[in-house]
């Protein structure tokens, strides 16, 4: 016999079933609410006017972050000629590759690049 679990969600404005959960920020607070699709139309049109006159953004805790090692040129140097000399080829300028940091890292315990 098999079971089948259906989650059933009520809104939180009528608690009428088969609503969907939102989400939505004003200032800096981020805001979740289950809205049918009537409400949902109802929230759209009231904020219509803010979102024609605003900008579409990523927000800030869904940026993708890069992580850097931070490293000294002349760090970024000893990376390179060791790692030329280790036959690991990558390009001759730009970012050295995280395979490399890693290996680095991995040779020099005592002068890691974090």
């Amino acid at each position: 016999m098999a079971i089948r679990t259906i989650q059933v969600i009520d809104s939180d404005i009528s608690g009428t079933s088969g609503a969907q959960t939102i989400t939505f920020a004003l200032g800096e607070a981020w805001y979740e609410v289950d809205l049918t699709p009537l409400e949902q139309h109802q929230l759209s049109d009231a904020l219509q006017i803010y979102m024609q006159a605003g900008r579409r953004i990523t927000p800030p805790h869904l940026e993708k972050q890069r992580v850097v090692p931070e490293t000294t040129p002349a760090q970024r140097e000893r990376i390179r000629t060791w790692a030329r000399a280790q036959g690991l080829g990558f390009a001759e300028r730009g970012r050295i590759p995280r395979r490399v940091i890693l290996a680095w890292n991995e040779a020099h315990p005592n002068d890691q690049v974090v």
